[in-house]
């Protein structure tokens, strides 16, 4: 005899996915800030810099990608300390166009996976000086 359709359960539901991390205030604001200047390559680690130190961050590394025509500034930048740091990674396209700062465990480039540990080494090296 078939189940009546007030009795039938219904599929379990699966827990919804992770929310992503969003990005702090200081991440926004970095991005902000470089999107509005001219960045050329000879500047590129200047700028960064001095935009990282005015938002309480710091600079990790920064290198150029070449991937034919597509080479692209990139950089890891850590904003605060010990357990509210945050590190992000800034992507800038060397041609010109739209700069991205983005939590680093966001990030889908090969640095973004490298930049959390370098920050823990650049933590030791400032420990032992």
């Amino acid at each position: 005899m078939p189940t009546p359709a007030h009795e039938t359960v219904p599929p379990a539901l699966s827990p919804p996915p992770p929310a992503p991390q969003t990005a702090s205030l200081e991440t926004v604001e970095m991005e902000l800030s470089l999107g509005q200047r001219e960045i050329d390559d000879l500047h590129f680690e200047a700028a960064i810099r001095e935009t990282a130190e005015s938002v309480g961050g710091v600079l990790l590394f920064q290198m150029r990608i070449e991937d034919g025509d597509a080479s692209r500034w990139v950089a890891a930048v850590a904003i605060g300390e010990d357990d509210a740091r945050e590190i992000a990674v800034i992507d800038l396209p060397c041609g010109g166009g739209s700069v991205s700062v983005v939590p680093a465990s966001e990030s889908k480039l090969p640095i973004a996976s490298i930049a959390s540990a370098y920050a823990g080494l650049a933590d030791c090296w400032g420990k032992a000086a």
